[in-house]
């Protein structure tokens, strides 16, 4: 009994449904932070469809909450971004609040394990961002 599939060789493998059932929440950024792909434990985790975050910026599609004028979330992922850029490597974050708006347009607080990976080129030079994120709310405010 085979366990697998086999797969044309001329077809190859769909990766864009392959990433999109990761289990896991994963975005993948552009050098503009543009969302390129997103999965879908992403998308149910902040409550948004693909057609909200694909081609949108990440910090229009989840801006600060307007309420909180200590939020640090945008200038937090931005750091991260920056920082892969810098290093040219991944890395975690600690614990980072970044509140996200539910259906009717109320901020949550919110707090994220977020990691940043690189996707390099050919050439060597990196061509987009993973970007990963764990909720971990519950965790920080105990509950």
């Amino acid at each position: 009994m085979k366990y697998y599939q086999e797969v044309s060789m001329t077809e190859g493998p769909d990766f864009e449904r392959i990433f999109a059932a990761l289990p896991g929440a994963y975005a993948v950024f552009d050098l503009h932070w543009n969302y390129v792909a997103a999965t879908d434990m992403l998308l149910k985790t902040v409550n948004r469809s693909r057609e909200e975050v694909i081609g949108k910026n990440q910090f229009e599609a989840f801006p600060d909450n307007p309420d909180d004028p200590d939020a640090k979330g945008n200038a937090t992922m931005l750091a991260g971004f920056q920082r892969v850029l810098d290093e040219r490597v991944g890395h975690s974050l600690p614990p980072t609040r970044y509140d996200v708006a539910d259906e009717n347009g109320v901020f949550q607080e919110r707090w994220w394990r977020p990691v940043n990976e690189p996707v390099f080129g050919s050439d060597g030079e990196i061509r987009y961002i993973i970007h990963g994120i764990v909720d971990a709310t519950a965790e920080v405010k105990g509950s």
